[in-house]
């Protein structure tokens, strides 16, 4: 049921946590809205006028926006560490400061390859994150799962995850879409405990209302932004189509930059988790923000 126009919807989750989020009222645009309006419906949207203007750009075409419902997974999708080698894990993360609070890119939702077989039982998920990264066992993690058991449906759910040794919590699914090779901007902020989750589909104009989580200080880990492309455990793969992140970005106390404009570590995903497995996909950088993952294998 769709709530009344400016409604705030609070929901209980796991671990202590409260999730909330505010649907806008129909015409609704976030490009012409007044910057505090635009914050009262959960947009990030800054006060100075340069900075304004580079984000309502990125609103262009913005039409619709979708109200997030939560549905709880059945068990994680991570585990809440992992390392430069992985069997479940490729991509980048960000190191050098130990107070990263946002991160934020742009991917495209994959199609799927049917050169593993029909029936191959089949989960990707393609994240943004804070923490998780070596020793730590915490982690704050946003972003969509490409793939099913049994047969794989294309298009992607959007998710969220907290996690750490303690509370080993479920995704928080929010929507869904059919919407193969749309680009799917998204942004996570962390402040005093409270974690600000968004997902855009750039391509459609459609947004999903942003959503609020607060409680979430015992699973904040500043010290990584992460930027990858898991296979949770217990799945097998099919390859996918090229997986692009683009717009990749982080900021650290009030200071952004690209992803590569920061120190960053490769996470590569082999078949063993080692340095002496076979790569199930690679990672290949283009741009100070973007880099792409080919599908080399499956699993």
């Amino acid at each position: 049921m769709r709530a009344a126009a400016g409604q705030e919807l609070t929901y209980r989750l796991p671990g202590g946590a409260t999730m909330s989020t505010v649907v806008p009222p129909q015409g609704f645009r976030p490009q012409t809205a007044a910057p505090a309006t635009a914050r009262a419906y959960g947009f990030d949207a800054p006060d100075n006028p340069k900075a304004l203007a580079v984000w309502r750009a990125k609103y262009k075409g913005y039409r619709e926006t979708i109200p997030s419902v939560p549905c709880l997974g059945t068990s994680p999708l991570s585990s809440p560490r992992f390392t430069a080698y992985s069997s479940n894990w490729g991509g980048y993360v960000a190191t050098g400061h130990s107070n990263y609070n946002e991160v934020y890119d742009d991917q495209n939702i994959p199609t799927y390859s049917t050169s593993c077989g029909p029936n191959r039982t089949t989960l990707a998920g393609s994240w943004i994150g804070l923490g998780g990264y070596i020793h730590s066992t915490k982690l704050i993690q946003q972003g969509f799962a490409s793939g099913s058991s049994g047969t794989a449906t294309q298009g992607a759910s959007l998710w969220f995850e907290y996690l750490n040794s303690a509370h080993q919590n479920p995704p928080v699914y929010i929507g869904h879409t059919t919407k193969t090779g749309h680009v799917i901007s998204q942004y996570m902020t962390y402040s005093s405990g409270k974690v600000g989750f968004h997902w855009y589909d750039r391509t459609a104009g459609s947004g999903w209302s942003p959503v609020n989580v607060s409680g979430l200080s015992g699973y904040y880990d500043g010290k990584t932004a992460d930027y990858i492309t898991e296979r949770p455990s217990g799945f097998k793969l099919r390859k996918f189509s090229r997986q692009t992140f683009s717009a990749a970005g982080a900021r650290y106390g009030s200071t952004f930059k690209d992803l590569f404009k920061l120190s960053t570590t490769e996470v590569r995903m082999t078949t063993n988790g080692t340095s002496s497995g076979a790569a199930l996909n690679t990672n290949t950088r283009s741009s100070s923000s973007k880099f792409y993952q080919t599908w080399k294998r499956c699993s």
